[in-house]
């Protein structure tokens, strides 16, 4: 009996301080992280929110390629130390030409109101990770129904022959007046208008510092602060702002690390064995 019961506490000891994860350490993807009895976790030192004492979610930026450090402590006292290095993927080169210059640079005449918005934007993004709650729990959905992909994430971008920054999110081609759904559940970080390149858009916020964001929107049926729905409309989709025909460009990031839209709607929606960190 004895024997039995220190083979059981052994067992229960080692078990608690396991990891696992399902879904994708790469470059712009996202992961959730499983324990048992887990007490704190960091990543690089970013301090991580973790749930129920059993789970908290990682991400990786586009650029990501060095080694990172998880350290993960549990209540036992025991610490776990585990290095990741995210996945190198592989980004296309996207070149567009006889574009025309206002949608490439904005004229002099509009740098105030560029650097207005810019700050009212950031301003809204600096309230990401003050929310805690997993709300992204309860379901993902695609925001828009049928469409095709026009823009991937990630592709570098090449305007009338001059490079410019890589794609951050996923562009879909839809008409003007689609149905524009949140992903997830969240709450409304900002809800602005006629910006100019990112056109009337949406900012959600969907805890532990998951975010979304939908541009050029032809109207918005939200407000600054609101709590949503995943599944709700939120706006139309439409082509303001720096746009060149009726679109919805769909971003993600975890914190400022910008996440590929696809992987993690691939993420949420399947159900995967966990895989052993």
């Amino acid at each position: 009996m004895k024997v039995f019961l220190i083979i059981l506490l052994m067992s229960t000891s080692l078990y608690s301080q396991e990891l696992k994860y399902v879904g994708e350490l790469k470059q712009s993807g996202i992961a959730k992280i499983f324990g048992e009895g887990i007490e704190s976790a960091k990543l690089d030192g970013h301090e991580l929110n973790v749930h129920e004492s059993k789970y908290f979610l990682i991400g990786f930026d586009r650029d990501d390629s060095t080694t990172m450090e998880l350290k993960v402590k549990f209540q036992n006292g025991k610490e776990v130390t585990k290095k990741i290095t995210p996945q190198k993927r592989k980004f296309r080169i996207q070149r567009i030409n006889n574009m025309k210059p206002n949608l490439i640079e904005h004229p002099e005449a509009e740098n105030e109101r560029v650097m207005n918005e810019r700050k009212i934007s950031q301003e809204a993004r600096a309230k990401i990770g003050d929310n805690k709650q997993p709300m992204y729990l309860s379901k993902f959905v695609r925001p828009v129904k049928g469409g095709r992909i026009s823009g991937k994430f990630g592709n570098q971008r090449i305007l009338n022959g001059e490079p410019k920054n890589f794609h951050n999110g996923v562009d879909i081609a839809l008409p003007a007046g689609t149905p524009v759904f949140a992903m997830s559940d969240g709450k409304v970080l900002l809800a602005a208008d006629t910006f100019y390149y990112a056109g009337n858009n949406i900012l959600i916020d969907h805890g532990d510092g998951l975010n979304s964001f939908y541009l050029h929107l032809r109207k918005i049926f939200v407000k600054n602060g609101e709590l949503i729905k995943a599944g709700q409309k939120i706006g139309e989709v439409g082509t303001t702002g720096r746009s060149t025909g009726p679109h919805l460009h769909w971003g993600v990031q975890w914190f400022k690390k910008r996440i590929d839209p696809l992987l993690v709607l691939e993420f949420f929606s399947k159900q995967t064995k966990p895989i052993k960190l």
